[in-house]
């Protein structure tokens, strides 16, 4: 095993890409995202195409900014501006691509003169989810596609009918998947702990956790995204990294990893809560606002066992087609 972990090291030393991804594009893109979460956080801006400034309401939650024609659609989506606001015959319309909940609510203060008492801009949600909520957040999305590119060489070992004769030695496909395992999860680890510890100490910003405590809830994050990684690998024969990739951000955007996400969908709210992300970040956001780990044993073993689950599929899947004589 130990001879196989070397193997794994050595072959990967010569893939220069995924090193390259692996310990610079990713620190510096954690790093960034620690930057940029330590600045201000900006309310929502409201763009209104009106010439009367006396008609505009006000309200110190928003930014309102008047505009003598309508904003491109790239404005929206670049994060320019939040809400489109137009007068149509005695009332106003507002375009958003954010929550029809959100809409009412630009739609109420501009047709009422108020603001819902209940409405929270995207500066508060941020700011009550913490620093560190949103750090790991964008994080886990990271992890989790990376973890897929550092099991490259497991579908290269099948590619290359080296798989098979690796089989014919001690080692078994249980085996064989634990040192993969092992080696995926130092490769993930490493370089993205020293990324976040060296960015807060160079910066300055409070990541919201102890480097102690970082490294136990980092290492969960690794060990899910190690057993997925391990499923993914397995379940797919071509385009894992592009599908790995699709199902990450889906995923981490359904689970809440960037913003809260919510939905008057029953179905998809349901699927939402299943989603092993969701019960992470639930974890870490309680963990920075001061409660002990120990109080989420619900979703320490939620997070477990999703990963036990992962290993056991990705396992099942590959000493069947071994059985098959596929591999």
């Amino acid at each position: 095993m130990i001879n196989l972990f070397r193997n794994r090291l050595d072959r990967m030393l010569t893939k220069k890409s995924v090193i390259i991804v692996a310990v610079v594009i990713v620190p510096i893109m954690i790093g960034v995202a620690i930057y940029f979460s330590g600045q201000t956080l900006s309310k929502d801006t409201v763009a209104v195409v009106h010439d009367d400034a006396k008609d505009i309401p006000s309200d110190p939650r928003i930014n309102i900014v008047q505009l003598d024609e309508k904003p491109p659609l790239s404005s929206f989506v670049l994060g320019h501006y939040n809400f489109l606001v137009e007068k149509k015959g005695e009332n106003y319309k507002v375009f958003t691509l954010k929550t029809e909940s959100d809409k009412k609510s630009i739609e109420q203060l501009f047709n009422k003169g108020h603001l819902p008492k209940s409405y929270r801009g995207e500066d508060q949600i941020r700011a009550e989810r913490g620093i560190g909520t949103n750090i790991l957040g964008f994080i886990t999305m990271l992890i989790l596609i990376q973890g897929v590119a550092l099991t490259t060489l497991y579908p290269e070992d099948r590619l290359l009918k080296t798989f098979s004769r690796i089989l014919t030695s001690p080692v078994g496909v249980g085996k064989y998947l634990f040192v993969q395992s092992i080696f995926t999860f130092l490769c993930l680890y490493i370089p993205s702990y020293l990324a976040i510890v060296i960015t807060s100490l160079v910066s300055g910003v409070d990541i919201g956790y102890s480097f102690g405590m970082l490294a136990v809830l980092l290492g969960i994050l690794t060990i899910l995204a190690t057993g997925f990684s391990i499923f993914m690998a397995s379940l797919m024969e071509r385009n894992i990294s592009l599908v790995t990739s699709g199902v990450s951000i889906v995923t981490c955007v359904l689970a809440g990893c960037f913003v809260s996400f919510t939905s008057k969908n029953a179905v998809l709210n349901t699927i939402c809560a299943i989603l092993p992300q969701k019960a992470f970040m639930t974890l870490i956001h309680g963990v920075e606002i001061g409660k002990s780990m120990l109080d989420f044993k619900g979703q320490l073993s939620y997070m477990f066992v999703w990963t036990i689950i992962f290993w056991i599929i990705g396992g099942f899947v590959t000493k069947s087609r071994v059985k098959k004589g596929i591999y």
